[in-house]
């Protein structure tokens, strides 16, 4: 790239002219020129046009991989099927442009505007979209993976699903303390918009990473935090609660048999008791039933233990009872 050849100017001059687009005199000639060079080669793949002014481009299919637009004004355009791989739209006017079925990958579309812009089946891959405004942009069948997607302005978009996110890593988790931003504002939107299972999946992924940012700060957070998503994936997963159940009966019954906790009724007392006695004890007080056939030796810590046992049991069920609620009702 050259220098603007404009005095004292530090910008580079745009691609097929000598002038930075502030020193184009004449840019309707300028559009005119580019327009045609675009209809011959279908292609600024690399081109330098930052801050170009070209409203209601039509660029259908056009190869723009690397392209640098950052700053320029493509307000209406038509992109369609367009490769942008790679292209530096930072702070680039989009709205209302046609985006259909647009590569972006690895772009940089920091504060891009994309405000009621159609975007079907578009591809945002590994693509910087922060602070971006999709404000009533039509999203059907948008694909995102991997993106930093902190502080995106997604007001009254459309037909965003969790589905739209793939991949190992759907939102770039890099900073555990933007991605959990990230998935707040997800979580939002699901719920201004009815999808509560959607912002159930964006609720977890939120206090997923919340967690690791307290673990990374050392905070006695992350305390609590790890033991709630263990024990209920944070009021997300009822089947959390239900592992979880299983899991702290089969402890208590293993302490039971391993202490000898329970008394041998006189009924038993020709076989002793078994395994299978300390966990249907263990079942019994966990879900607070208590028929009064297995008792616990007259000794405190037994009792205490039991009664723990017993404690844990309610609070579990009814730490059921709200994630159930949580994850398929309204919140």
């Amino acid at each position: 790239m050259n220098k603007c050849i404009e005095k004292n100017c530090r910008e580079y001059s745009l691609s097929l002219s000598d002038f930075c687009w502030k020193h184009t005199d004449d840019k309707k000639a300028y559009r005119d020129k580019l327009g045609d060079y675009i209809k011959t080669s279908n292609s600024i793949k690399g081109f330098y046009l930052r801050h170009l002014q070209f409203v209601d481009a039509q660029w259908q299919g056009i190869d723009a991989q690397e392209v640098d637009l950052a700053g320029a004004n493509l307000q209406g355009a038509d992109l369609t099927a367009a490769n942008m791989k790679g292209a530096d739209l930072t702070g680039t006017n989009l709205r209302l442009a046609n985006l259909a079925s647009v590569d972006f990958e690895d772009a940089h579309m920091l504060k891009c505007d994309l405000s009621f812009a159609r975007m079907w089946h578009a591809v945002i891959k590994n693509a910087n979209i922060s602070e971006s405004d999709l404000s009533e942009a039509d999203l059907l069948g948008v694909v995102f993976s991997n993106v930093k997607f902190w502080h995106v302005k997604l007001t009254d978009a459309k037909f965003i699903t969790r589905y739209s996110f793939i991949g190992r890593t759907p939102i770039d988790e890099t900073g555990a303390l933007s991605a959990s931003e990230a998935y707040r504002s997800l979580k939002q939107y699901f719920v201004s918009n009815g999808r509560y299972d959607d912002s159930s999946w964006a609720s977890f992924k939120e206090k997923d990473f919340q967690r690791k940012y307290f673990f990374k700060k050392r905070r006695i957070a992350y305390i609590p935090s790890l033991v709630m998503g263990l024990l209920c994936g944070y009021g997300e997963k009822p089947d959390r609660v239900i592992a979880s159940s299983l899991s702290l009966m089969f402890l208590y019954s293993a302490l039971y048999g391993v202490l000898g906790v329970l008394q041998v009724p006189q009924e038993l007392a020709h076989r002793g008791l078994t395994f299978w006695d300390y966990i249907y004890f263990s079942i019994i007080t966990f879900t607070t039933v208590g028929f009064g056939d297995l008792t616990p030796k007259m000794i405190p810590l037994y009792q205490m233990l039991v009664g723990a046992e017993a404690f844990t049991g309610v609070f579990m069920m009814g730490l059921f009872v709200f994630t159930l609620a949580r994850k398929y009702t309204a919140r």
